[in-house]
């Protein structure tokens, strides 16, 4: 690990309506500041590109919130060491928090870079909006030269990546990896900033196209709310590294650290992710306590951490069916999947759902909902169940899922085979190798090699 030099920023700031709207101007004034060397940039890396094969692809992945816990920076601290260890030329940056005083460099691939520019977001604990400072990047891209540049997320980090990248001369396109347009209505009261949002978002995905969507519902979200043309939208699924997450860790003892035993709740669900509200937790919530009141051999497990931890604990105190693990990973976490006896994952905004693939490789069925990627994942009636965000809906599931475990040993066992089977249609090693065939033809057709 290597650090950046410290340099002037901008004090952090906490979240802000109109705060919001300065974003826009400091990302122009940094291109504008920033012109000269992208110029010179563009010609070194024409020059430089002539001199190699045209199948010697190297791409930037670029997402902003690398620095926290969540699905993005989860999945591509993953993907890119594998992409690396398998011969592939990757790297990863994006914006070190506001409590490092300086960026760093991890393991030679990972750029954290320094920020000039933060905030807290809108409705979002624990994340930020951040406007890195390009000039060190610029540096490093004269020893690294890349030829593409994935962009994970629409956030101001990547408008500044995507504007001195088209400068640049470098090949910009995106991976639609958030629901953003419903993030925000769901967590901002503020309804002006919901066209404000969708109208940035629909100029960012004309400049970083084609995009790369994980499943068809987002697929048509892009060509109908962001005004992306059908041909400039990729589906191409993720990949994990499932091997952590295996049947075999189920009855190790990990549930009962945090939990009842089987003696006292026989029927274990789970909710494993990001506690907020953006993931439908409020209906998971009211459902469980309808169901959980008819029942004392039930228990529900959160395991993760977010802005809605604390209400949700509020709102179940007292309530023994209901237990509280945190966040956690390695074999605890795997531990955890495989020790329960259903995953829980109502949400609607979930573009992909890498917890609910996660769960299918330990071999536990996931009830989801009827939209997004997760429902792409569950085969419906063999490895989970697919519903609408109907309370009945849920309540009647829940009540079968229960009579599965108890009653029918023979359907559960198999149900579990099912969805571990059905996972390993999601290992790193197919979705690098599409990914990868995908990147070279988009780099013949874009340089015209």
């Amino acid at each position: 690990t290597s650090t950046f030099g410290e340099s002037f920023s901008i004090k952090h700031k906490p979240p802000g309506n109109v705060r919001t709207c300065w974003i826009p101007p400091i990302v122009f004034l940094t291109v504008i500041r920033n012109l000269p060397t992208l110029l010179k940039l563009r010609r070194f890396l024409k020059k430089e590109r002539q001199k190699r094969d045209p199948d010697d692809v190297r791409i930037l992945f670029y997402s902003d919130n690398l620095d926290e816990t969540n699905g993005i920076a989860n999945n591509l601290r993953n993907v890119i060491p594998y992409m690396r260890a398998h011969g592939m030329k990757a790297f990863l940056a994006g914006n070190a928090f506001n409590t490092r005083p300086c960026g760093v460099v991890e393991n030679g691939y990972c750029m954290l870079l320094p920020r000039m520019f933060s905030m807290e977001q809108l409705g979002y604990a624990n994340s930020e909006l951040a406007i890195p400072r390009v000039s060190p990047v610029l540096r490093l891209l004269k020893r690294n030269p890349i030829d593409m540049i994935e962009l994970e997320t629409p956030s101001p980090g990547a408008w500044l990546i995507c504007f001195c990248a088209l400068i640049a001369g470098i090949k910009v396109f995106s991976h639609y990896r958030t629901d953003v347009p419903q993030y925000t209505r769901t967590l901002v009261k503020a309804k002006w900033m919901h066209v404000y949002v969708l109208k940035l978002m629909q100029i960012f995905y004309w400049m970083a196209r084609p995009v790369i969507s994980p499943c068809d519902d987002y697929s048509d979200a892009l060509v109908n709310e962001l005004k992306v043309p059908r041909d400039q939208v990729k589906l191409m699924p993720r990949g994990l590294p499932l091997e952590r997450f295996q049947p075999d860790m189920r009855g190790k003892g990990t549930w009962e650290k945090f939990g009842d035993d089987r003696s006292k709740r026989k029927v274990r669900f789970a909710f494993i992710g990001r506690i907020s509200k953006e993931k439908n937790l409020e209906f998971l919530n009211g459902v469980w306590k309808k169901f959980a009141a008819t029942h004392d051999d039930v228990e529900l497990m959160y395991v993760g951490y977010g802005w809605y931890l604390e209400e949700i604990k509020k709102f179940f105190e007292g309530d023994e069916s209901v237990k509280f693990a945190g966040e956690q990973g390695g074999e605890t976490l795997a531990g955890l999947y495989a020790d329960a006896d259903f995953f829980l994952f109502p949400s609607t905004t979930d573009t992909f759902g890498n917890v609910v693939v996660e769960a299918m490789s330990t071999g536990t069925p996931a009830i989801v909902s009827n939209y997004g990627g997760p429902r792409n994942i569950v085969e419906d009636n063999k490895c989970g169940r697919i519903l609408p965000i109907e309370e009945s809906k849920w309540l009647d599931t829940l009540e079968e899922c229960r009579n599965i475990k108890l009653n029918q040993p023979e359907i559960y066992e198999q149900m579990r085979k099912d969805c571990h089977e059905r996972s390993q249609r999601y290992t790193l090693a197919n979705s690098t190798k599409a990914q990868f065939e995908f990147f070279r033809q988009l780099k013949r057709d874009y340089y015209k090699i």
